[in-house]
């Protein structure tokens, strides 16, 4: 069986309402595309059996694939197991080997297991059964007879995974992914171009000759916030010659966007900034004012980040700026804390007290107010200090209070970046 098409359909009243955040369908998606499987509805349904069996017996009519994630928890509104059976008309039969599958999870956890659970080892007869080594809830997938008008043989497989995402994505990646792999006839080689301190508009007009003229690989952009990128997708048939046609892309956009481009693939912005200084092992810290530790906090965020990183000052009022970045009173007084001169004596004034090889300090107005004819909302200094010197670079940054703050952010890993490129 050769699978073109899916739709994936997400259970919980918690993703209905927007109680839980929704990132089971985004990572599904991606592996669809990447699977060469079409993917054109995304749906989300509560935890109502009726209104669940609709929407599967409706996916069913139009793809080859349901993937359903969700509610094949022990409680009484995990339904989806159950559902799912009776519209493919499969009883439920007990699995002992899942059974013993999430015995042995709560004995490893040195709990006792609820009775409930017993629940999740019942799974339509005859499926596919995925084993779940982050939770106790199997995954299945069965087939479902869904004949039509052109093909009275039409059969739709059935995938169900678990809701929590911890779950689900190991469970695809070790499971599910080998499987549908074999039963699709295309497959997708996607790349990402990443860039920073352009617009969307005005790098796809850049490339415009490129997406004009595009077929194979096709060519996608898009915007995120203070940033954008570009996806490139090639297809290939099954038993075709895998040829990169992706790589001369490559080649003419870094021509075109040069220093633009921070990275070709998947690391955000931070995580490069993090890599190079890793490489070169220099240290960094920090000096914060609008940004009162984003910066610090969003690096810590990557593991093994205590390898470069040494602290940061958040010096958010102008005695902190004096006392301990040693800001002289002449530049406060006369300048400002929103001046180059007070972004650059925070960023020397930060490496001199926490002995790092480079600093980083961010000073502006992130709004709503605070402004003045000559220092609107959004102007944002930002300077970068190492052993050859200090640069200081003035940006102003559109959008509310989070917003300025956010995007001042990315330009201070940029500093890094460009810095030690």
């Amino acid at each position: 069986m050769s699978i073109h098409s899916a739709e994936i359909i997400c259970v919980g009243t918690e993703l209905l309402m927007g109680n839980t955040l929704n990132t089971n369908s985004h990572f599904l998606a991606q592996e669809m595309v990447s699977l060469g499987i079409s993917s054109y509805r995304q749906i989300v349904v509560g935890d109502n059996e009726e209104r669940l069996a609709e929407q599967i017996k409706e996916s069913a009519q139009r793809a080859d694939l349901v993937i359903m994630t969700g509610g094949l928890g022990p409680t009484t509104d995990d339904i989806t197991m159950a559902v799912a059976a009776k519209v493919a008309g499969r009883e439920l039969v007990f699995d002992e080997d899942s059974f013993h599958d999430i015995t042995e999870y709560f004995r490893k956890m040195c709990r006792n297991m609820p009775k409930n659970n017993r629940k999740q080892a019942m799974l339509p007869e005859g499926c596919t059964i995925f084993k779940n080594h982050n939770g106790t809830a199997p995954g299945a997938m069965f087939d479902y007879a869904c004949p039509s008008e052109q093909d009275p043989d039409r059969i739709v497989k059935f995938v169900l995974l678990p809701g929590p995402p911890s779950e689900m994505t190991m469970m695809f990646n070790e499971e599910v992914r080998p499987v549908l792999e074999k039963m699709s006839d295309t497959k997708f080689i996607t790349q990402f171009v990443h860039l920073f301190g352009i617009g969307e508009s005005e790098a796809a007009e850049r490339i415009g000759d490129l997406i004009d003229s595009q077929t194979n690989p096709t060519i996608a952009p898009y915007a995120a916030e203070g940033e954008c990128f570009f996806r490139i997708t090639q297809r290939v048939e099954k038993n075709e010659e895998e040829k990169d046609l992706i790589s001369p892309l490559i080649a003419v956009m870094k021509e075109r966007f040069g220093q633009c481009i921070y990275e070709i693939g998947t690391r955000p912005l931070k995580q490069v900034a993090f890599d190079m200084l890793l490489e070169k092992e220099m240290t960094v810290c920090f000096a914060e004012s609008c940004t009162a530790g984003m910066v610090s906090s969003e690096f810590v965020d990557i593991p093994g980040a205590s390898n470069v990183f040494m602290g940061s000052v958040v010096s958010y009022g102008n005695k902190v700026k004096s006392n301990l970045l040693g800001v002289s009173d002449d530049v406060l007084d006369n300048l400002g804390a929103v001046s180059r001169e007070c972004a650059q004596e925070m960023a020397e004034g930060a490496r001199k007290l926490l002995g790092t090889d480079i600093a980083v300090s961010i000073t502006g107005i992130a709004g709503p107010t605070g402004e003045s004819a000559t220092k609107p909302v959004g102007l944002v200094y930002l300077a970068i200090s190492d052993k050859n010197g200090t640069e200081v670079k003035e940006v102003h940054l559109s959008g509310n209070r989070m917003r300025v703050r956010r995007k001042a952010v990315l330009h201070a890993f940029n500093l890094i970046r460009m810095r030690l490129s």
